[in-house]
């Protein structure tokens, strides 16, 4: 009872102050998706607050304290692998990369305080083994001040071919601000792009440049999670094109830090262990499926500049690959584990597979390089 009446006055209090209008659009009914839930993360990872896909396996870490990755069974969501990078960091909020380098944003700034705002940025050449020797990219807003410090908060970022894009953890705005800074060592005040109305707090962020689509995480006043969808814009126009903002029924304290995919449409969540207000979740693993939302259908194999085909797709049998324009090809599930693999073959044997949702890479005689999504049944 204790709880439930502190839950109250908070409630009462929120109403109270100038969020009353928020609070309105936050209860008013809309669709919403619930994020599934694949277990409990170790108490080594109750402070996540990142996942990345990397060398065939998705990693997270903590945000303060030792900067060590965790490589997590997406099955179970047990810890696999560990590899420690630093001895510390402060508030290590986001891990983004590209083809050469992981980025590391020590940049949480929940109070509006800090000074230092950094990116580290490490070689993937050093990965396990190191040295891991970092480069730091500072940088700074200018609009920031005293009295807005607390709207620069950032817990956010993706990197693109030569830019880093941050997104605003607005704590009382709740909007996010894209800024950009370059992905170079160096000290930079950050560009204003644009804002988007993801009505709540962004705390991860995950991008398909190929797919022209963007996937932000957060939580509402009341620690509820919501994803925020970005699609259809072009030049990482995110504010240009079409989104959706979907709320997931996983409840109060599903604080959640982390958002990563391999094929865009199939995601994975982390959420930090939460203590507040009488409530307790442990820190999670989670999966959602977007698929219905980017209005995608995976038979759509159809693939630009080279009309790479694919079929039959779904299939419960064999899949026909042209060989005539594929040098190799690799089929993995989604937790990135490699089922099977070859070079020109014009058909792929799929009896002894298990009927799942697959991702079929395929390198091309071109070099380019195509990922379509199997269904075998």
């Amino acid at each position: 009872m204790k709880h439930l009446l502190f839950l109250l006055s908070f409630l009462s209090l929120a109403l109270s102050a100038s969020s009353q209008s928020f609070l309105s659009r936050l209860l008013t009914p809309k669709s919403s998706l619930h994020a599934d839930t694949i277990g409990d993360l170790p108490p080594q990872v109750e402070g996540t607050s990142s996942l990345f896909f990397l060398e065939g396996q998705y990693w997270t870490c903590n945000d303060h304290g030792q900067l060590t990755l965790y490589a997590l069974d997406t099955t179970t969501a047990a810890i696999v692998d560990s590899i420690t990078l630093a001895p510390y960091i402060y508030d290590m909020e986001e891990v983004s990369q590209d083809d050469d380098y992981l980025y590391f944003g020590d940049m949480g700034d929940n109070n509006g305080v800090r000074g230092d705002l950094h990116i580290l940025r490490l070689s993937k050449s050093a990965i396990p083994s190191g040295p891991f020797l970092f480069d730091t990219i500072f940088f700074s807003y200018p609009e920031r001040n005293e009295e807005n410090a607390r709207d620069f908060d950032c817990e956010a970022f993706v990197v693109t071919d030569s830019t880093i894009i941050l997104f605003t953890k607005q704590w009382n705005s709740h909007k996010t601000v894209c800024y950009a800074i370059p992905n170079s060592p160096g000290i930079w005040l950050a560009d204003s792009l644009f804002s988007l109305p993801v009505e709540g707090m962004v705390t991860g962020a995950s991008y398909k440049p190929r797919h022209q689509r963007l996937v932000l995480c957060g939580y509402n006043s009341f620690c509820s999670p919501f994803v925020f969808l970005a699609y259809g814009f072009e030049c990482n126009s995110f504010n240009l094109g079409q989104y959706q903002r979907i709320p997931l029924s996983n409840g109060i304290g599903c604080q959640t830090e982390a958002i990563a995919t391999l094929d865009g449409l199939h995601y994975f969540l982390t959420c930090e262990k939460f203590d507040r207000m009488g409530v307790v979740n442990p820190s999670q693993l989670l999966s959602l499926d977007l698929t219905s939302q980017f209005n995608m259908s995976v038979t759509d194999i159809s693939l630009d500049a080279d009309r790479v085909v694919v079929y039959p797709n779904p299939t419960s049998t064999r899949l026909h690959l042209p060989s005539a324009q594929i040098k190799r090809f690799a089929l993995v599930d989604m937790q990135g584990r490699k089922l099977l693999e070859g070079t020109d073959d014009e058909w792929i044997n799929l009896y002894d597979v298990p009927s799942a949702t697959y991702l079929l890479h395929l390198t091309l005689k071109s070099d380019a390089t195509k990922t379509i999504t199997i269904i075998k049944r």
